[in-house]
Formats: structure tokens, sequence, C-alpha cells
């Protein structure tokens, strides 16, 4: 460790301690004592005091889930800590007014300066404790800001937390920090899955994200296309946007104010953490590859009309020339999407409309389902507008995709 290593960490040991010095020569011994056994308890109840304090944050305006998350217990620690200095004062008080008016002027001297002296002792023992579980929060959000943090000028905040963190792990008080306890689990797979996701500069990490079977089916909700399309999100993931310019757009603030749309993502992502970060790095997934329905298809009208052709022989060559024009036309647009959350796309799905005398008009719908699977076939349900179903059968292969609807089959192939 050179000589400017960890002396960011030093200099706010002693900041704290002479902070805390100072005010436990203020305060005195009976209140700094009351104040280190509230430290104490505050730090073990920050959690439960920190649930209190969530709803008040809300309606002070803190939509944000990650700050709320984070400032309730804080909020929770400074309130049962406070609760202990308030109680300390009466206690205080007394002592102090039977010295003042019962003890005699000699006794109240001895009796001040002791209490002053001894309330320094006790004010770095408090500084101590405040100073240890400054750095439990510094290692824990440096733990998150050093791994995304891939721009060349990120946010001052973001800056300082960064070099307190360094200089934690420079000094090894990290493991002090370490030692006072653990965040949830959850939060160290998201935070190494962030810091995997921004420092990677392959284009093709971020079209991994967002093709993961288990992912796909939430691009298709109307309520988070915009964080998909939005062009500060892409970019994040493949040119290094810092991380204050991230939380600054207005896309990706909403969608971290919306507590259903976090939630579920979050539960997705730890869900399928393990296997998540394994496609990502190689593009093969453990837990989906063997589905053979997951994914993108598209509608192939020569094998499909071949199929016809080889099932009715004696199809006059005018008819499958009207056929091949018809399904050209009609399935033109039709892309199928099949998420691993056993959830169906139907893209483009014509609608054949037949007027007497005049050539069919086609209409185009979008269709939503499930499916399921029944042996090594596959059951497939749509629904357009929740009142019109339609049930399929299915097989797939690695890049072939045959639905059969009665009598009926379509083609599809596979869209890499």
């Amino acid at each position: 460790m050179t000589f400017n290593e960890g002396m960011s960490i030093w200099i706010l040991a002693l900041v704290v301690l002479i902070s805390t010095a100072l005010a436990g020569w203020r305060l005195g011994a009976i209140r700094a004592a009351i104040s280190f056994v509230g430290i104490l308890f505050a730090a073990l109840l920050a959690g439960a005091a920190g649930k209190l304090c969530y709803p008040i944050l809300s309606h002070l305006g803190v939509k944000n889930p990650l700050l709320l998350w984070g400032l309730s217990p804080i909020c929770g620690f400074i309130l049962v800590s406070a609760l202990f200095k308030i109680a300390g004062q009466p206690i205080h008080g007394k002592v102090e007014q039977f010295y003042k008016y019962n003890a005699g002027d000699l006794r109240l001297a001895l009796w001040e300066r002791m209490n002053s002296r001894l309330g320094i002792c006790v004010g770095l023992l408090n500084g101590a404790l405040y100073f240890v579980l400054i750095c439990f929060v510094i290692f824990n959000i440096a733990y998150l800001t050093t791994q995304v943090s891939v721009a060349p000028e990120e946010p001052l905040a973001i800056r300082t937390i960064n070099t307190l963190g360094n200089d934690l792990e420079a000094t090894h008080l990290a493991r002090m920090a370490t030692a006072v306890g653990t965040l949830p689990p959850a939060y160290y797979q998201l935070s190494d899955l962030a810091g995997f996701l921004m420092q990677q500069r392959d284009p093709k990490i971020g079209s991994r994200l967002v093709e993961y079977p288990a992912l796909t089916s939430l691009w298709e909700r109307d309520d988070l296309k915009p964080l998909v399309q939005d062009g500060t999100v892409t970019n994040a993931l493949g040119s290094g946007t810092s991380v204050g310019d991230l939380f600054k757009d207005p896309t990706v603030r909403e969608f971290l104010e919306n507590k259903d749309q976090t939630s579920l993502l979050t539960g997705i992502l730890l869900t399928n953490m393990d296997d998540l970060t394994a496609y990502l790095q190689t593009g093969k997934s453990a837990k989906y590859d063997d589905e053979k329905l997951i994914g993108r298809w598209e509608f192939n009208p020569t094998v499909t009309l071949a199929w016809m052709r080889q099932n009715q022989p004696k199809m006059p060559a005018s008819q499958m020339r009207l056929l091949r024009v018809i399904l050209g036309q009609a399935y033109a647009q039709t892309r199928v999407l099949v998420s691993g959350d056993n959830q169906l796309f139907v893209k483009g799905l014509p609608r054949f409309k037949v007027n007497p005398g005049q050539f069919p008009t086609i209409e185009h719908e979008d269709w939503k389902g499930d499916w399921s699977t029944n042996g090594t076939n596959y059951d497939l349900h749509i629904t357009f507008n929740g009142g019109e179903d339609k049930f399929f059968t299915a097989t797939a292969e690695d890049f072939r995709l045959s639905v059969k609807d009665g009598r009926n089959l379509l083609i599809f192939d596979r869209v890499d």
C-alpha cells in the first residue's frame, strides 16, 4: 500500500472520531453513554424501524425503489438513535441538578470536569461504532457503484463512493465492514449482473439480454416497450453511458418508480440468475435450449405450399398459383414469439374476409396466448382481444415449427 492509498478512509476516521469526541465533551458522560447504547440498538433495529419509515418516505416524494430500499433502514437507525438521545436528556438533567443545587461548589466542579473528560472517552467509543457502520454502508454501496461506473466522467457522489470503497479495500478494512453483516444475497447477485452488463463492450450481450427466453414476454408489454427502445439504455450496454445519465433518463426513472414493473423484472432475474449469466456469456441456455418451441418464428410459404401439394396431388396448377399469391400476401407479416414463461405472441395473423363476387380481403391482427407440452407435441392457445380463441397442435425441431389447425398445416422457420 502506497502513502496515498487509503488516505480517504483515514481522513474519514479522523473526522468521525474528532467530531464524536467533541460531541462527547459537550454532552457529557451520561448522555454520551446512553447514545452509545442507542447506537447499538439502532444498528440492530434499523431494518425493523425502517419498515415504519418506508411509507413516510414514499409520501415525502421518494419514488425510486432503490432509494427507498436504501434510505429506509438509515432513517430507522436515526429514529431509534434519536429516541435514546432524547431519553438521555432528562437523566442527565437530574444528575446535573443534584450537583448544581445540592452537592456544593467543589463537588460540582469536580463532577463537571469528570463528566466532560469521561464524555470525551465515551464519545470516542461512539465514533468507533459510527465509523464501523459507515464503513459497512460504504462497502455495500461501492460494491455496486464500482462495478457499474465505466464512463470517464461519473457524478461526484459516485466518484467519492468509489474512492472510499477502493481505499477500504486497500486498508483491509473491508473485512471489518463485512464482519458487521451482509445485505440480502439478491443485492449482490443483481449488482454483479449490472456490473457485467455495464462493463461489456460486446454488442451481442445486449441482444442476448433482450432475447433471453424468460424475458422476451416482458418486451411485448406496452408499459415496458419504451425501456427496450430507449437509446440511453441501449447505449449503456454498448458505449459506457454514465450512471448519472442513466438515472436521469425519463424512461429509466419511470421504470424505477413503478414498483410492479421493478418487482416483476427483479423476480425473473433472480429466478434465472445462474442460467441468465451463462446465457449472456455463451449464448446457450441449459434451462430453455431443450424446449424447441421457444424462440421467434416466421412463416415459410414455400414449404407450406409443398405440403399442400403433397396432400392434394390433384389440385390444379391454377389453384396452386392462386394459393401461392394469397399465402404470400396473407402471411408475409406473420411472426410468432414463444417465450420461456409459456406465453405466446402472434403478430400479423391474417383474417380473410370473403365478399361475394370479389377477391378476398385480408386484415392482419395481433393475437396472444399460452402454450403447454403434450408429450412430444405442444398445445397452443391464442386469443384476440380476450373474446375469440383458437387452438392448435404443434411440433418443433431445431429450425422448423409445424402448426396444425384441423386439416390445415402452417410451416414456420426459426428466426436467428
